[in-house]
Order: structure tokens, then C-alpha cells, then sequence
């Protein structure tokens, strides 16, 4: 049942696509590092700003907040300090 659960399915979509907006910036950052063009490096600098700040409550709401409600309506408890719910 715990796998069923459309707190999951919130979970690990916005967990994900958080992520992916991390890797956006972290690509135009290391592109930063290569570019010469003080204009493409605005145009990157500006590019790794906005997907940082899209997906930093995207990152947080999917992976910390859903995450814990969909814990607590799965197993009863928002956080149980298993080692590998802690690691992971």
C-alpha cells in the first residue's frame, strides 16, 4: 500500500524534477567555467540563478515536505531515524 500512494507519486515527481533543475544549473555553471564572452557568461550566470531558484522549493517541497507526509500516512510517523530512511 505504501507504494500505492499518491503522496509517492507527489514524492518522487517533484523530488525529481527539483533535481533535474539542479543539473540544468550545474551544466551552465561549468559552462561558465569555459566561456570566454563576458555576455554568455551573463546569460549563463542568469541561467544557473533562475534554475536554482525554481528548483530549490520544487527540491523542497517534493522531496522534504511530500516526502514526509506520504512517511507518515505509509507508516505513522513522519521521520523514524531508520539508518537507511537517515542515509538515503
Amino acid at each position: 500500500p505504501a507504494l500505492k500512494s499518491n503522496w509517492m507519486v507527489l514524492h518522487v515527481t517533484m523530488a525529481f524534477i527539483g533535481e533535474a533543475f539542479f543539473v540544468v544549473a550545474f551544466v551552465a555553471s561549468i559552462y561558465y567555467l569555459a566561456v570566454k564572452d563576458e555576455e554568455r557568461k551573463k546569460s549563463l550566470d542568469r541561467v544557473t540563478y533562475t534554475a536554482i531558484a525554481i528548483g530549490y522549493p520544487i527540491f523542497t517541497a517534493g522531496a522534504l515536505i511530500f516526502g514526509a507526509i506520504w512517511a507518515e500516512a505509509a507508516w505513522g510517523a513522519y521521520w523514524s531515524w531508520d539508518p537507511k530512511e537517515t542515509w538515503s
